[in-house]
């Protein structure tokens, strides 16, 4: 493996040398931009630039995509409540990191569409590679114009779908001023592009390419967007030849045959390269040039530099980790240790009272000792504190962080120093995915045998019957909050809870609920050490309950778009 995706950006300062020697570039003449593949890739590559997602490695993200769900509360204060009390929704708000207007994007992939289409005519005599080479800039740019299109769609629902470059001296005011087109219209236009895309793509890459979009990353995208269609959000009646769509595309991206899991959990976003084969589509970083800051930003405050706790791991997703042999966990006696015997990805996922973290193995404690006072309690360094950069929920986060960090040698800081990948859609996430539209359309035994495969690698016991602790004729309805649990704990902290229970329809239900911290505290009497356990009331919600309202379903168009143009309408609930 030569190059890595980042490299892109240093492409897009670069290009032949007879057009480095320019004295002037502005004067680069336009026919030869569009003549030219390799500048043809520059402008294709500025779409991974600017369009690839981050998720919660990005620095705005990181507080808002975690804890806006119910995965985490953060250590923060004021930017944590506003977002769990609501007050960051609104027509006029321009801080809310998934409220965006993505036409700047889509104007620039329909001008790409367009030229390339009219002017990068490939001669009669044209080689095979270089058909597939047009073939594959194309299916990448329409790749990225349907993420932007959905990106809008999952927040708003239809929005106007436009496909061609509209000039500056237009006067039909129907295309100057668009309508909104149905959510139905919008949806058959992303998976129709996601679609055809797939067909323009390769299977895979190898070498400097490896790393773009392939055929696989279309299909799943896609796949994942039909799950979104059959769900009740966007599906009340629950017509099944939806969950059928979606169903037959993961089968689509199964039958490849180029997939797999990692049989290493924590190494999904560290292992670089070929060999990682549950990698799908992804942003990559490299030491000391591109790098992010969620090692730093959620760092136990032991071993942080400047502020951290962004997001600090709920009690309630704790609970939802089974058993080691799959069964659910149940809640005990509270001088029970609660994280014995427990499904192995709880800590890879979380750090927790007394486990250890970082190059040097540190012990991390977040109990609180009995003191003489019962209304002093005495607070651990890394115990719950009311301190910003104290955990709030007992609470500090591993999943994709690299341990080999060491903060006293300046390996990591405010919003730099990671390299772990985001990794925006892996192989774990097909067979989940697979498995919910499976059980939807009454194979729910093909459901079961996809979670099998990922109990597997997580370290689960398969038990006597093999079934991981997955209940033996298990009903449709009780499959399907399986599943949903299974994707809250597989997929924690990569951006998928929150759309989740919108697509559910659960989230009026799960994320207007008060969620909770750990309290432990030490009891020593003589020589013996002693732990209670005690769930509770996360304090941020404590003074502001968390609130989610049925019109945030669908969040208002901006408002400096409805006054740009007379012919959009305003979702109702926010007329």
């Amino acid at each position: 493996m030569k190059k890595y995706i980042f490299y892109l950006i240093a492409f897009l300062a670069i290009s032949c040398e007879d057009v480095l020697d320019k004295k002037n570039l502005g004067a680069i003449d336009d026919s030869y931009v569009w003549s030219d593949p390799n500048m043809i890739e520059l402008n294709v590559n500025s779409f991974y630039v600017n369009w690839m997602p981050a998720g919660l490695f990005k620095q705005s993200a990181l507080i808002q995509n975690g804890i806006i769900s119910d995965e985490a509360r953060s250590g923060y204060n004021g930017r944590a409540v506003n977002i769990i009390n609501g007050v960051r929704f609104g027509a006029d708000r321009t801080d809310v990191p998934f409220q965006n207007w993505y036409y700047g994007g889509i104007r620039k992939a329909n001008e790409f569409l367009q030229n390339i289409e009219e002017r990068y005519i490939l001669p009669a005599n044209a080689t095979q590679a270089q058909k597939d080479q047009r073939d594959r800039f194309i299916g990448e740019v329409r790749f990225y114009r349907a993420h932007l299109y959905w990106e809008m769609i999952k927040v708003y629902g239809g929005v106007p779908i436009i496909t061609k470059v509209i000039d500056k001296d237009e006067t039909d005011e129907s295309l100057l001023y668009p309508k909104r087109n149905t959510t139905e219209e919008s949806f058959t236009f992303v998976i129709k592009e996601l679609k055809e895309a797939a067909d323009l793509l390769p299977i895979t890459y190898s070498g400097d390419n490896w790393g773009r979009i392939t055929k696989g990353a279309a299909l799943a995208y896609c796949a994942r967007i039909q799950l979104y269609k059959a769900s009740p959000m966007f599906n009340p009646s629950n017509e099944r030849k939806y969950w059928k769509d979606a169903y037959d595309t993961y089968k689509d991206v199964i039958e490849l045959d180029i997939y797999d899991l990692h049989p290493t959990f924590s190494e999904i976003w560290k292992e670089k390269g070929e060999n990682n084969k549950e990698i799908i589509w992804f942003k990559d970083y490299k030491k000391g040039t591109i790098t992010h800051g969620w090692d730093a930003g959620n760092m136990m405050r032991s071993q942080a530099v400047g502020d951290a706790t962004a997001n600090c791991p709920v009690q309630e997703l704790v609970d939802a980790f089974p058993m080691k042999d799959g069964t659910p966990y149940v809640k005990s006696n509270p001088e029970t240790n609660p994280y014995d015997y427990r499904d192995p990805r709880l800590r890879e996922t979380v750090v927790w009272n007394g486990d250890t973290y970082g190059p040097r193995n540190e012990k991390v404690y977040t109990f609180v000792s009995e003191s003489t006072d019962p209304n002093s309690p005495m607070y651990n360094f890394d115990g719950i504190d009311s301190h910003q950069s104290a955990t709030s929920t007992g609470y500090y986060m591993r999943k994709m962080k690299d341990e080999s960090l060491d903060g006293t040698k300046g390996d990591y800081g405010y919003g730099k120093g990671s390299y772990t990948q985001w990794v925006e859609l892996r192989y774990a996430e097909v067979l989940l995915g697979l498995a919910e539209a499976a059980n939807e359309i009454g194979e729910t035994e093909e459901g079961v045998e996809q979670l099998k495969l990922i109990r597997d690698r997580a370290g689960i016991l398969p038990g006597e019957n093999k079934r991981y602790g997955i209940p033996e004729n298990i009903s449709m309805d009780d499959f399907r909050t399986l599943v949903q649990n299974e994707r809250y704990i597989e997929l924690a902290f990569e951006d998928k809870r929150y759309w989740d229970l919108r697509r559910w329809k659960l989230a009026h239900l799960k994320l207007n609920n008060q969620l909770t911290a750990m309290e432990i505290r030490k009891k020593i009497n003589g020589k013996e050490v002693s732990y209670t356990y005690t769930r509770r009331v996360q304090r941020h919600d404590k003074t502001n309950k968390p609130v989610f309202l049925e019109k945030f379903y669908f969040l208002p168009l901006p408002k400096e778009e409805l006054l740009r143009n007379p012919n959009l309408e305003q979702n109702e609930e926010w007329k």
